[in-house]
């Protein structure tokens, strides 16, 4: 990783650590250096013209069937399956149950087997998940449904990263992630409207029942398209001539990152989890996630608070998402460009903060609705640096599977909290959940700032290492 440790891959110089890759790799293809750099060029088109797509369209059918509960909130569910409040907030919370405890397991599953199988087949399985529960007739089946969906779902995130990680420059990932990440907003700009036409459709079934269908069929179909478009080794694709599959060993996977097939051991679980960064990232992904989940799932309930007709506040959904996948773009760029994250994660934060701060303190419709824009801002701005921290800061391939899942699966208890932040009974004002939030928002920058340091002071006691920490 030690051509990742200056501050700008964009420098017209060439750092010591790129001079030595390039060296190695002139050696091993023949090729002069500035071939090798055309070469470099042209594997990046590759994999954002081959894969970063895929990627986005199984996250973007991931968050869609995932949060489309709160769409489903307002399109009835509570009122046709006869749901109490506190029902309601532990079916939701049922998902992020089962999506913690499998996250890890599911990594080294994918460690073990084929990418093409293992991805495509939970694709499968939450798709039909995602149809039966169009079915659900009682909080039993709906709880039950909620959790094999955290099952299905819980390997897919962690196992993008980790497979993005192995193909991308850590220079390169955060932009990758931040293009991801805003299928969520796309998800969250879709799901709104889709909504709003479930409840139009009159073939006999409630509009929520309408809406899993329309949700569920897409992703099904899918699922058997992905394993012929999906691979398992970068050797074995046809878009990339032999010579710069020999480019990509050396200039992707110095000697030390090279993913050589090793199992994940006890050892590499107990490395992983004593290792500090891990807990540090954890927790500045649990301050994230919760505002992050917690928008995802209620942002129509909260707009309703402010007094819109339900309808109304399901087509509203869509301009903030639209602001945050902005911001998400704009920071991944940012991050990639600089090299930096813990900047942009003080600046998210504190954006998110004052949002929630206008949320609580303001009373007019369109300024509440406003605030929103300010937090959708924030979590924007935070999403990138947040998600992809992890998989730039282990360079062993193997302990960076587990970390990746280990930080995704700890944070994601912000997500648990998540769900219970807004129940129907604290509407219209949500006063708990928002200030619920502010804390985290609160936290988060602090946190942030704290692991920031840490890795700027590891990488100044250490500074002849030839292992550079990404802050």
């Amino acid at each position: 990783m030690d051509n990742t440790t200056e501050k700008g891959h964009h420098a017209h110089h060439l750092s010591e650590s790129s001079l030595s890759t390039i060296t190695t790799m002139v050696a091993a293809t023949n090729l002069t250096p500035e071939e090798v750099q055309i070469e470099e060029k042209r594997i990046v088109r590759a994999l954002d013209k081959h894969m970063l797509p895929l990627f986005c369209v199984f996250y973007f059918t991931d968050f869609l069937d995932r949060a489309n509960i709160g769409n489903a909130t307002l399109a009835g569910i509570q009122s046709d399956l006869n749901l109490s409040s506190q029902e309601l907030s532990f079916a939701i919370s049922a998902f992020y149950i089962t999506y913690i405890i499998f996250e890890v397991p599911s990594n080294c599953i994918l460690k073990c087997t084929r990418a093409s199988i293992y991805l495509s087949s939970i694709m499968l399985g939450w798709g039909l998940i995602t149809l039966i529960l169009a079915f659900v007739t009682n909080f039993t089946g709906l709880f039950v449904c909620r959790l094999l969906l955290g099952v299905a779902q819980s390997g897919y995130v962690p196992a993008i990263l980790y497979q993005m990680s192995l193909v991308y420059k850590p220079s390169e990932q955060t932009m990758r992630v931040a293009i991801l990440l805003t299928m969520a907003s796309l998800s969250g700009m879709v799901s709104g409207p889709l909504a709003y036409a479930s409840a139009s459709v009159s073939i006999g079934l409630h509009g929520w029942q309408v809406l899993f269908l329309l949700e569920g069929i897409p992703t099904v179909l899918l699922s058997f398209v992905s394993y012929w478009l999906l691979f398992d080794r970068l050797v074995d694709v046809s878009w990339l001539t032999d010579t710069q599959k020999e480019v990509h060993m050396h200039y992707r996977l110095p000697v030390k990152e090279e993913d050589n097939g090793e199992r994940i051991s006890w050892r590499t679980l107990l490395v992983t989890f004593t290792d500090w960064k891990v807990w540090m990232f954890s927790l500045v992904y649990f301050f994230q996630a919760t505002c992050m989940t917690s928008l995802s799932i209620f942002l129509p309930t909260i707009i309703k608070g402010f007094g819109y007709p339900t309808l109304t506040s399901q087509l509203l959904t869509a301009p903030p998402c639209v602001v945050g996948s902005v911001f998400v773009l704009l920071s991944g760029y940012l991050t990639d460009r600089t090299n930096y994250r813990t900047p942009l994660l003080l600046i998210g934060f504190a954006v998110m903060a004052l949002g929630y701060i206008l949320l609580l303190i303001v009373h007019d419709p369109w300024v509440l609705y406003g605030s929103l824009f300010v937090v959708t801002s924030g979590v924007g701005i935070v999403a990138a640096p947040t998600v992809g921290w992890s998989s730039v800061n282990f360079p062993n391939p193997t302990i960076r599977a587990v970390a990746v899942a280990s930080v995704v699966m700890i944070g994601n208890f912000g997500s648990v909290l998540a769900s219970f932040l807004y129940p129907t009974a604290n509407a219209p004002h949500h006063f708990f959940g928002n200030a619920f939030c502010l804390g985290s928002a609160t936290l988060g920058f602090i946190t942030s700032g704290l692991t920031g340091f840490f890795l700027y002071r590891a990488n100044r006691r250490f500074h002849n290492a030839s292992i550079k920490y990404h802050f």
